[in-house]
């Protein structure tokens, strides 16, 4: 795995590279664009767990034109798919309509900060490994982002090096968890009803269900936390990506018509309940 010369972050807007002895002194543009030398070790890298044939995708949101490239560029030579985004309210739909493997966000930021994004993402069931960067040590700065939902916590200045090493171990133990856990989440079962979301497949008392594309990812979005009374606007919000409140009562016909295929009675549903002022739920007591 190729591996950039060390380099330092001053501060969230600067930062500096290491001496002329240690590297030859390149502009932000060269070194966005140099093909690093690959370190003595590199091969001793490369055969490691965590560079496998299928490129792990890595979130990078930082308003800060000078640190996001340089990071982009960093991982992409070590063998990540970067994608980048310069505020939080563009990163909130790419992070939860793509498919990363880790999440790297700054905190602060114009508009809607770094925990105001991570908060949204957990909120809605998105559980990709994520790192904070931030210019402020303060234990209370800690916790707020770990509250909000963060795997891990790196403060400016910092060595991207230890910023790889730290999405590396964020990667193994999301690996972990999901060799440990992979059955339970992609296979969900409330009663006489199964939904493999590995397979795209729902069946009821054994025999298969033919759900449209959209029917299917309500049932999904309802059955991964059964019991929660889910409004309509968070629906509109997963699976159209959209809260505009015209378009609210919109589900309620995808709801009758996935009841109707679902349910032994659809006028007195068993699976899909009603939550009278709120929404819809799955129910959890069967």
């Amino acid at each position: 795995m190729a591996i950039l010369a060390p380099f330092t972050f001053f501060r969230s807007v600067n930062f500096r590279l290491c001496p002329a002895a240690v590297w030859p002194i390149m502009t932000a543009q060269s070194l966005s664009v140099a093909a690093p030398a690959s370190p003595p070790n590199a091969s001793r890298r490369t055969q490691g767990n965590l560079r496998p044939q299928v490129k792990h995708r890595i979130l990078i949101v930082d308003d800060d034109e000078n640190l996001r490239p340089l990071l982009a560029g960093y991982f992409t030579r070590a063998g990540f798919e970067v994608e980048e985004k310069d505020n939080a309210e563009e990163a909130l739909p790419a992070a939860l309509n793509g498919r990363f493997d880790c999440f790297i966000f700054d905190v602060t930021m114009p508009g809607m900060n770094g925990l105001e994004l991570m908060r949204r993402l957990r909120e809605r069931g998105v559980e990709t490994p994520a790192l904070f960067l931030t210019a402020h040590g303060e234990i209370d700065a800690k916790v707020a982002g770990f509250k909000a939902g963060a795997d891990d916590y790196l403060q400016k200045p910092f060595d991207p090096r230890e910023l790889e090493v730290r999405v590396e171990a964020l990667l193994r133990r999301a690996g972990r968890q999901t060799t440990e856990g992979q059955t339970d989440k992609q296979r969900i079962e409330i009663g006489e009803l199964v939904i493999d979301k590995r397979r795209h497949e729902v069946t009821l008392n054994g025999q298969p269900v033919d759900l449209t594309p959209l029917e299917f990812q309500i049932l999904e979005r309802l059955a991964s936390e059964p019991g929660r009374a889910w409004s309509r606007n968070d629906l509109l919000d997963q699976v159209w990506s959209t809260d505009y409140e015209g378009y609210q009562r919109n589900v309620d016909p995808h709801i009758n018509r996935l009841r109707q295929k679902i349910e032994p009675d659809p006028k007195n549903p068993r699976y899909v309940l009603t939550v009278r002022g709120v929404g819809y739920k799955l129910n959890d007591a069967l």
